[in-house]
């Protein structure tokens, strides 16, 4: 009997130990499930925030190209305005150029017209100068010339 005994004895040992080792193990077995749990959350969370990440990035790169063809907008614009500002300023000049060539033609004009007027006067008026005082000396006649 005591040959049956000492294998029941030892197996009946190892189910106690078995038993404490179980016991003492199965909260570490709830702390690593509860921490799977929130290694699982974590993980969503990350995951979350890593798309936010990279659909901010994106926004960003979109932002920063919308931002680079504006400003290259700005520059052409800038060089546009530059090319009208000096071609404005050239057809003021040509302007006031145009102004001042238009008021000389029309004082000439003015001028040219009040010679028209007189030619005929001035014409009888020589005529009879020298009619009268043709047989006169050249000295004479700028005398007389003089004090007419």
């Amino acid at each position: 009997s005591s040959r049956a005994c000492g294998p029941l004895y030892q197996w009946a040992e190892s189910q106690i130990k078995y038993s404490q080792i179980y016991n003492s193990i199965q909260p570490l077995r709830e702390e690593v499930e509860q921490l799977e749990k929130e290694a699982a959350v974590a993980n969503e969370q990350k995951e979350k925030l890593e798309s936010e990440v990279a659909q901010l990035e994106s926004s960003i790169a979109n932002y920063k190209a919308e931002y680079a063809t504006l400003i290259r907008d700005v520059e052409a614009l800038k060089r546009e305005m530059e090319i009208v500002t000096t071609k404005v300023d050239r057809a003021e000049s040509l302007m006031k150029s145009l102004t001042q060539e238009s008021e000389r033609w029309s004082k000439s004009s003015e001028g040219f017209q009040a010679i028209l007027r007189n030619l005929v006067g001035d014409g009888l008026q020589m005529a009879a100068f020298l009619t009268y005082s043709g047989f006169f000396t050249f000295n004479t006649r700028r005398s007389l010339l003089h004090q007419w």
